[in-house]
């Protein structure tokens, strides 16, 4: 029944998605118009930030710019004035920045792509002139350099073009010159029209002023089709760069040896390259070998007890570049097929390439490849692939794919796995584009050298939302089989799922301020759950939230949630079936202070109650300042508890004899035990029966003769404890040069009581648990990054980091002779205990030069 059902629903899908396209009607976009004259000097503008070429004076500027911070529609307080001129080779940007109050124009140093805080301008070019993506490339009043990929309605600055700039200060405020390469853009042979937008940000007085008018009501549908038109552009090709940046490499690492608090050291270099070259007009090929990326900060510490995998952000920069082609994802944040912190998880990079490209006909399309493995011998192989057709406006279809196949060596462990997945997604604007209906299909198949069948199983995700108003209901259906396998290559929260989900937003008076809110919204939505195996039900949860800007423009905000409203949860038993869901409420608070001052805070507090009376608390607080125009400090510390939480603790082999019940020694399952292993719970047989009542028996092998055997989860009631304290410090001693410090300190510790024994999904039963199962983690890492381009693409980083962790995880008998629990140190303890950690501290030197044809 639960079959059928599902393939009437991809029935109704296919229908809706192949009627819809024709009901979408194309958007006009902005009206406003700059004419682009071509300089008549064949050697360009001299980019010094001053206006004084008499080309400047033949362009009409781009005037008349508008508000949409912090009143919608309003005139800004401060004039712009913005031309564009283009040339052989390079398109330029001159503006003229107007400032009643020159004085009071911020100059803050920051690091390269960190505009916050500072006045600035940025500039977007929708030289494809799909409406969709734009190339954006902004300027601080102190000089800095930002420049990103605009795709998805979001921004990427890991994007780093080679372009130059200057600003200069004038007694009327500040004026900028940009030259921009036609050899970082990608547009269609020729020129014609493109998509422009300028936007101008006065930090003292929030004032975010474009020139194409972005409103409330439209930013969700697609900020770049909004944008002006730049028209004139011709005679123009786009050139092929090629660019090569090698890079050396020496490093020292310090460590403890063998002997306990004895140090070792070993000393190493490397080498590697970067390639990029134009394969066409709009096809471009990104190649690493042997790529290290040392300078890149460590992941933050945590605590997750959760059965969801915790999933880090991508930061390297070769993977970040480029890549929203392979942008194919699940919903909000259930999954994507790529995701790239997969590559060089497990084993050295050998070599990667990417190429990436978009016709003229609308038609973009990535592939990516990656191996890796121990001294060059790539043992683990990654490959995607991604077709991506838009059409009308707003509205796309595409299809992408990836594989996966490891072959262990002599030194590996594991057996070897061969994994696929396949699919397509669509974005299909309709009504005028005021709703959106997207959704992701796809199918995987893994298998694994171990004789065991391969699993196959597929994920659909469907959405339909309102994207343009101030009112945007929204809805999404989720239908995720269990042998959905993409983890090899992607990353996917969870499977076995059927979900519906209703929610919705409103932003109150139109956008306009009413009573002491600049902006206030009011937002909410509910799910339902099912498991797709077997149809249980698996509980509903619903969320209310509201928050906006005060008229001293600090914000406030606030949400309730109500969790595991009935039915089971399929997952925390990690594979022993379903326990009944606990249901629970909660909140937060936050507050943050003005983001136009130099000192900045922010403070929250959430909390959780349960039905069975556990609780939990969260608070956080952090805060940055500017110090100086070169110095920005910031600061956090999240600290959270939780008190008698019903959790999973273990899985664990009982078996049942003629002399008691038993447990095992170590929690395994009980074909892995023996008589010598098991731990008499002393339990007389009557007692041992009411404590297995309703309880499956293990169908699997036994070593222990006449014995009855189960494999059950056991729970308790846990405690924790974690803190987290991280600082930053970013010194700019120029745009080029500058210095960063890193540091975080984490503890976190758990104990569990109560033990309970799960007999059937709604009885847990209570037990003398013979084992201890606290648990303590502490670490300490910081890292100090000098950086100096000095010269465009071509950087030397000189980079020093240091790591202390502790860990202790128990499985220890209860009795005498035990050692004190990790859960009975203080937090400070903890703390303090990193720092008796012995540390291991890593010095490298890295230099790259990029030649740049």
């Amino acid at each position: 029944m639960l079959d059928c059902w599902t393939r009437n629903i991809l029935l109704a899908l296919v229908i809706l998605f192949v009627a819809f396209p024709s009901l979408a009607t194309a958007q006009t976009g902005a009206d406003r118009e700059v004419p682009v004259h071509r300089t008549i000097r064949t050697e360009g503008i001299r980019v010094d930030g001053v206006l004084d070429e008499s080309d400047w004076q033949s362009v009409s500027p781009a005037t008349g710019f508008i508000l949409s911070q912090p009143t919608e529609g309003g005139t800004p307080s401060q004039r712009t004035e913005a031309r564009v001129l283009y040339g052989s080779h390079a398109i330029y940007v001159g503006v003229m920045l107007y400032d009643t109050q020159p004085d009071q124009i911020r100059r803050i140093l920051t690091r390269r792509d960190d505009l916050d805080g500072t006045d600035s301008f940025i500039v977007g070019f929708d030289s494809y002139y799909d409406r969709k993506t734009a190339f954006l490339f902004g300027v601080s009043a102190a000089g800095v350099q930002f420049d990103a990929l605009f795709a998805n309605n979001d921004d990427d600055d890991s994007w780093d073009a080679v372009w130059d700039s200057a600003v200069r200060m004038t007694p009327d405020g500040w004026s900028l010159e940009m030259a921009i390469p036609f050899s970082q853009l990608r547009f269609t042979e020729g020129g014609g029209t493109w998509g422009l937008e300028f936007l101008r940000d006065i930090p003292r007085t929030a004032e975010e002023a474009f020139w194409a008018p972005i409103t409330s009501d439209e930013e969700q549908s697609g900020i770049v089709q909004l944008f002006g038109r730049l028209e004139g552009i011709n005679g123009v090709a786009p050139r092929r760069p090629i660019q090569v940046t090698p890079y050396s490499l020496a490093r020292a690492n310090r460590f403890e040896s063998a002997d306990p608090g004895q140090a070792t050291a070993d000393y190493s270099g490397d080498v590697g390259v970067d390639f990029r070259m134009g394969l066409s007009s709009n096809v471009t090929l990104d190649a690493t070998i042997n790529p290290d990326f040392g300078q890149v900060e460590a992941d933050p510490a945590e605590l997750n007890l959760s059965t969801f995998e915790t999933f880090f952000e991508e930061r390297r920069p070769f993977f970040l570049e480029g890549t929203q082609i392979f942008d194919f994802t699940y919903g909000s944040g259930d999954g994507a097929l790529l995701y790239t912190r997969r590559v060089g998880g497990s084993s050295p990079i050998i070599g990667a390439t990417k190429v990436s490209g978009r016709l003229a006909n609308g038609l973009s399309f990535g592939a990516l490849g990656a191996a890796t493995g121990d001294d060059f011998d790539p043992r683990r192989l990654y490959a995607a692939g991604r077709l991506k057709q838009e059409f009308g406006s707003q509205n796309y279809v595409g299809g992408a794919a990836t594989a996966y196949t490891f072959a262990p060596g002599p030194n590996d462990r594991g057996v070897g796995v061969t994994a696929l997945a396949a699919g397509a997604d669509w974005d299909v604007r309709v009504a005028d584009s005021k709703w959106k209906l997207e959704g992701s299909l796809a199918g995987s198949a893994r298998s694994i050298d171990n004789g065991d069948p391969s699993q196959t199983g597929y994920a659909l995700y469907v959405g339909f939302d309102k994207v343009r108003g101030f009112t945007t209901p929204g809805s999404g259906l989720r239908i995720y089989s269990p042998d959905f396998q993409i983890n090899d290559v992607g990353r996917f929260r969870q499977t076995d799922l059927l979900q519906a989900r209703l929610g919705g937003n409103h932003v109150w008076n139109r956008n306009q301020p009413f009573g002491p809110f600049i902006r206030f919204e009011t937002g909410g939505f509910g799910d339902l759950n099912w498991s797709y195996s077997d149809g249980t039900f698996r509980g509903g949860s619903f969320r209310l939230f509201t928050g906006g800007r005060l008229n001293n423009y600090w914000y406030v905000n606030g949400g309730a949630d109500l969790n595991n409203v009935g039915g089971y949860d399929v997952r925390e038993t990690r594979g022993l079936g379903p326990i009944r869901n606990i249901r629970n409420q909660g909140g937060s608070v936050e507050i943050s202070t003005d983001d136009r001052k130099r000192l900045r805070g922010y403070t929250g507090i959430g909390f959780g109650v349960a039905e069975d009376g556990g609780t939990e608390l969260t608070n956080w607080i952090g805060g940055s300042w500017n110090a100086s125009d070169r110095v920005e400090l910031s600061s956090s510390a999240v600290y959270s508890k939780s008190d008698n939480a019903t959790a999973w603790a273990a899985n664990e082999a009982f078996v049942r004899t003629a002399d008691g019940l038993f447990v095992g020694n170590e929690a395994t399952s009980p074909d892995n035990l023996d008589a010598a292993s098991l731990i008499d719970l002393g339990l007389s047989g009557a007692d041992a029966d009411a404590l297995l009542s309703g309880a499956a028996a293990w169908d699997g092998s036994l070593s222990i003769p006449n014995a009855q055997a189960f494999y059950l989860p056991v729970f308790g009631f846990r405690d924790t404890r974690d803190l987290s304290l991280t600082s930053r410090a970013n010194i700019i001693f120029h745009p080029k040069l500058s210095l960063q410090l890193y540091g975080q300190v984490f503890a976190a510790r758990g104990r569990y009581s109560d033990f309970m024994l799960l007999a059937d999904p709604d009885n847990l039963r209570d037990f003398d648990y013979p084992k201890r199962r606290d648990f303590s983690f502490e670490s300490f890492h910081t890292s100090a990054v000098l950086r100096w381009e000095y010269r465009p693409g071509s950087a030397v980083f000189v980079v020093w980091t240091q790591s202390r962790n502790l860990s202790q995880v128990e499985e220890l008998l209860v009795g005498s002779g035990n050692p004190l629990s990790p859960f009975g140190r203080s937090t400070g303890d903890q703390l303090r205990d990193t720092f008796d950690v012995f540390p291991e501290n890593v010095f490298l030197v890295k230099v790259s030069y990029s030649f740049l044809r």
